[in-house]
């Protein structure tokens, strides 16, 4: 019953305004400061007034997406409006209209009748453009709205149904501009750390071959005269443990300082590829790729 009565209030809304105002109005556009535009929830329908005020800001921002012009919508608004609300025949009385005007700062209204039309989320919204300083009225398209996630995709695609007179947002204009160039390869080298495996590689060898040939050495000698090393054997024998330990784990260094090195060679060049850079006009790009 509620629905019914808003559908005709809404009727006799759009009926009372003069056939003279509801041809197009002719085009506001003028230089200088931007167009003040407020979207003015007249009537509701079923709806919370959270959702009223997103909605209405949602389309206000949507308007300033698309178009040249300053909107405001929402809790701005209701805050800015009489805490009683606006009479139901607001749109019939040019002083009402005048007063919404100054209050919110506008140079045009959008009236909006947001009615709950069932389903899940669904809403329709029917629009009445207002110019305060004339009071020509125009009745807009009415826009259904399945849910809140496609309101502002629908917003956007009246924009320009909702205010034919006012300017696009003007496209930027700025190219960006890409140069790309590349690279030199780099072939294999050696570089820091390389050095410093390569040094312990020697080293390591060095102290595996100099202590080898100790114990070696001290081997054979007791080898070739046992009776030499009667009196110290346990001492010769310690000995010879120890400079064997020690050659091998110099060897160990200088294979491991060696493999190092080799893969630290291997893994030092660089092949040759593409640099994308910003040219002298537009914005920052950068991108590499390998060929």
């Amino acid at each position: 019953m509620i629905r019914v009565r808003a559908i005709i209030l809404t009727a006799s809304l759009i009926a009372s305004i003069p056939a003279t105002t509801r041809a197009d109005a002719p085009r506001a556009g003028s230089a200088g400061a931007r167009l003040k535009v407020a979207v003015v929830p007249a009537l509701v329908v079923n709806l919370e007034p959270a959702r009223v005020d997103a909605l209405a800001q949602t389309l206000a921002e949507s308007l300033v997406a698309v178009l040249d012009i300053e909107a405001t919508g929402g809790l701005d608004v209701r805050r800015t409006l009489p805490p009683d609300g606006l009479p139901e025949d607001c749109l019939e009385q040019p002083s009402c209209v005048a007063d919404v005007g100054k209050r919110l700062g506008a140079q045009q209204l959008l009236f909006v009748v947001m009615v709950d039309s069932g389903g899940d989320g669904g809403v329709q919204i029917d629009t009445t453009w207002v110019d305060v300083a004339t009071n020509q009225q125009v009745t807009r398209p009415a826009i259904d709205i399945t849910s809140n996630s496609e309101a502002q995709t629908r917003f956007q695609a009246s924009a320009t149904l909702l205010l034919p007179d006012a300017p696009a947002r003007p496209k930027p204009t700025g190219t960006v501009g890409i140069d790309g160039q590349m690279a030199p390869a780099v072939p294999r080298h050696f570089t820091t750390p390389s050095y410093i495996t390569a040094g312990a590689a020697i080293v390591g060898l060095g102290v595996g071959v100099g202590f080898g040939l100790k114990a070696r050495g001290s081997y054979n000698e007791c080898d070739s005269d046992p009776r030499a090393c009667v009196d110290d054997f346990g001492d010769r024998k310690d000995t010879i443990r120890r400079d064997a330990l020690i050659a091998d784990i110099g060897y160990l260094v200088a294979i491991g300082g060696a493999v190092a090195t080799a893969v630290l060679f291997a893994t030092s060049s660089r092949e040759s590829y593409l640099i994308v850079a910003p040219s002298n006009e537009g914005a920052m790009i950068g991108a590499g790729g390998r060929f």
